[in-house]
């Protein structure tokens, strides 16, 4: 295990704009990148930058390493860079600027990183420390989902979006993290395109890895298939009211809610409309008509901005309709559905919290 380095950099900051706290911040940073240590070589060149801030050779050191290491196609092996996503690909100019807008964190056991319901404006990269992830389930209880080390990335949504965050992020032990905040990418990004492209790819790319990873429709899938799908999904923004599934008309694809909320709708004949409980974060529509072949037997309505995760019908007959675990999760999906649809029209009775969802 690596000596921990919040020590370290705590001396280099003590020591103040001293050439000797500026040498030493150089050649740390310099013996960690080289070790295969992006992170540390990060955080530690972040320090040395608010030690100096016109200080250029360390981060142009770290860029062409990175950029040497893109080039030759190497992820192992002498000379080759740990990947890091978000920095690894980029070119020297925007990770310059990337690492330049970095800002060091250091939590103590028991404090908050990230509080849910808050707005979220920066994403997190995790240096040194762990963090539990909580989050509050219906009835008020609090429930430890996670725990997450050295190189993770969380809070990514904030980097697109300023959705309230979805969960509570809380240090176990002493933290160094690295804090990027959506405006100042939003800044870099106006000036280098690639920054942009990048950070759409890598938010893009991590909601669908962990959906794919934790659902339990997708979670049965091999890593090949998992992988196979991690690229023909499509990320959607849907402004609040707008129309996603129209009843009666055929069903355009699978969509797997991320954030927000949705109301199923059914028209009757008359004209009237019954609301169903609203479909919420991991839920999944649109598997009833795709499964069937027939026209959707609901509208579903954006009630809030939403992000929602895209498989169209002809990728979802590809990858997933023969698949026997899938297709079977989100046949009970459905039929439940159709079944809860029955028992509103013959009732006419108004559908409540607690009956199953459409």
């Amino acid at each position: 295990m690596s000596d921990p380095l919040l020590p370290r950099l705590e001396r280099l900051q003590a020591l103040g704009r001293t050439p000797e706290a500026l040498a030493s911040a150089e050649a740390l940073a310099t013996d960690l990148a080289r070790q295969g240590q992006p992170l540390r070589a990060i955080a530690v060149c972040r320090v040395l930058l608010q030690l100096e801030p016109a200080h250029t050779r360390t981060p142009q050191l770290l860029a062409e390493l990175y950029a040497r290491s893109a080039a030759s196609g190497a992820t192992t092996g002498a000379g080759a860079l740990p990947r890091v996503p978000l920095f690894s690909l980029l070119p020297r100019e925007p990770f310059m600027a990337l690492v330049g807008v970095l800002e060091p964190r250091v939590f103590q056991p028991g404090q908050n990183l990230i509080v849910e319901g808050e707005p979220g404006r920066s994403s997190f990269i995790l240096v040194e420390g762990r963090v539990d992830v909580v989050r509050q389930i219906e009835g008020g209880e609090r429930r430890t989902l996670s725990s997450l080390g050295e190189g993770e990335f969380f809070g990514e949504i904030a980097l697109v979006s300023e959705s309230p965050r979805l969960a509570t992020v809380v240090a176990t032990e002493p933290v160094l993290a690295l804090e990027l905040h959506r405006t100042r990418v939003e800044r870099i990004a106006f000036k280098h395109h690639s920054v942009g492209d990048t950070v759409q790819h890598f938010y893009r790319d991590r909601l669908l890895a962990n959906v794919l990873r934790s659902h339990p429709i997708f979670s049965a899938l091999a890593p090949a298939q998992r992988e196979a799908l991690s690229h023909i999904f499509e990320l959607r923004t849907v402004d609040a009211g707008r129309v996603i599934i129209e009843q009666g008309q055929k069903g355009d694809g699978l969509y797997l809610l991320l954030q927000g909320q949705c109301t199923p709708l059914f028209r009757r004949p008359d004209g009237r409309e019954t609301a169903f409980p609203n479909l919420r974060e991991g839920d999944v529509f649109g598997e009833i008509s795709l499964l069937l072949g027939q026209p959707a037997s609901a509208t579903v309505r954006a009630e809030t901005s939403c992000h929602m995760l895209r498989l169209g019908r002809e990728a979802f007959e590809q990858y997933l309709a023969s698949q026997p675990g899938v297709r079977a999760a989100l046949m009970r999906v459905g039929t439940e559905r159709l079944l809860q649809l029955s028992k509103v029209l013959a009732s006419g009775r108004a559908v409540h919290d607690g009956d199953q969802r459409v």
